[in-house]
């Protein structure tokens, strides 16, 4: 069974050329940042091909031709079983060599779990910050890094405009098995559909759960249906990731909160997330499909890297909640979010965190 790496969830970064119109009128705004941004865009979105082209062309693989009517069948299930704006977007396609299309920057004080946001024109604040280059990705980061701030670099390999461009599917997409790539396609298609200024949390977890359970459905209603089986091992397994990364940030944030000397708070850090790397050791043995997560604990484990995941997954059983509430009927379930939409941050907060426990 295949299960998707965490690199693979992570996603959308947005640009917008608005913003780097009104940059140029604004005091103290980043120029550089907004110039890469668009030309790494428009880049991008010059190499487009349309689909129906790629799939007559006779040098295109049987592989690739497979993967792109899949997905031109996924997009049109979001749309007309899921309620996603599907219209007029991945019915492109841009060959990659690279495995990322952008490189997303993460960063967390040393010793907090609150990350670091940035804030752009027309979309709020975000807690990441986007790259088409990977090496200005790193040098960011070093950068952070040299201030005392903990890192993390993750290559996505989709990105979300929001329903401003027409985004294509990029070769990267079409390399994950077929239950991924319609678990990712419905995950950007959410992003057209609803975003908040100024929530990532909310954004994301709210894309991954209707990510995975749109996918559910698709297979359900498809010619070719995934056990019940498969689906329940694939929740298995993140449940299993979640309840160690869950487990980590509940000790940094007492860690943290106890106010100790810098040198303490060290030592009992580094204990802390080696201790995640030994349960998650542990744990793999007793379910090996979880290996799938090794690299995540492998390499650099630190706040900024615990926080993506958080934002991806946190509201995950609180938007859970309000499909079974529903029925899994979707147009319940998208009203139910409107309602969401609707309430301040804090507000909104509440209102999760008491779906999630109840």
């Amino acid at each position: 069974m295949e299960i998707s790496s965490l690199r693979e969830h992570w996603a959308t970064f947005r640009s917008t050329l608005a913003g780097v119109l009104l940059c140029v009128v604004l005091p103290g705004c980043q120029v550089g940042y907004y110039g890469q941004a668009v030309k790494g865009h428009w880049s991008l979105m010059g190499k487009r091909e349309p689909v129906v082209d790629v799939l007559n062309d006779a040098s295109t693989s049987p592989e690739l031709a497979d993967q792109l009517r899949f997905s031109q069948q996924v997009i049109a299930f979001a749309g007309e079983a899921l309620s996603l704006p599907a219209e007029d977007v991945y019915h492109q396609y841009v060959a990659l060599e690279q495995d990322a299309v952008v490189w997303n920057v993460l960063a967390a004080p040393a010793y907090s779990l609150t990350p670091k946001t940035w804030c752009y024109l027309m979309i709020g604040c975000v807690s990441y910050r986007g790259y088409f280059d990977k090496d200005r990705a790193t040098r960011e980061a070093d950068a952070l890094a040299e201030d005392g701030m903990d890192t993390f670099v993750g290559g996505a390999i989709a990105y979300s405009t929001l329903g401003w461009f027409a985004d294509p599917l990029t070769t990267p997409m079409l390399e994950r098995s077929r239950p991924s790539l319609a678990q990712l396609l419905i995950h950007e298609l959410v992003h057209r559909k609803v975003y908040i200024k100024d929530d990532t949390r909310f954004n994301e977890s709210l894309a991954t759960l209707v990510g995975r359970e749109g996918a559910v459905d698709y297979f359900a209603h498809s010619g070719e249906p995934l056990s019940a089986a498969y689906w329940q091992q694939r929740e298995q397994v993140q449940d299993a990731f979640m309840a160690i990364v869950q487990a980590t940030r509940a000790a940094l944030k007492e860690l943290y909160a106890s106010a100790q000397e810098a040198d303490a708070l060290a030592r009992e850090k580094t204990r802390i997330l080696q201790q995640a790397r030994d349960r998650f050791a542990r744990d793999s043995q007793a379910q090996p499909a979880l290996k799938a997560y090794a690299g995540f604990f492998d390499g650099r484990l630190n706040n900024a890297r615990l926080n993506g995941v958080s934002d991806y997954n946190d509201y995950v059983p609180a938007f859970a909640r309000l499909l079974d509430q529903c029925q899994r009927d979707w147009g319940c379930f998208w009203q139910q979010v409107d309602n969401l939409v609707a309430l301040t941050l804090a507000q909104r907060t509440d209102a999760l965190e008491g779906l999630a426990w109840n």
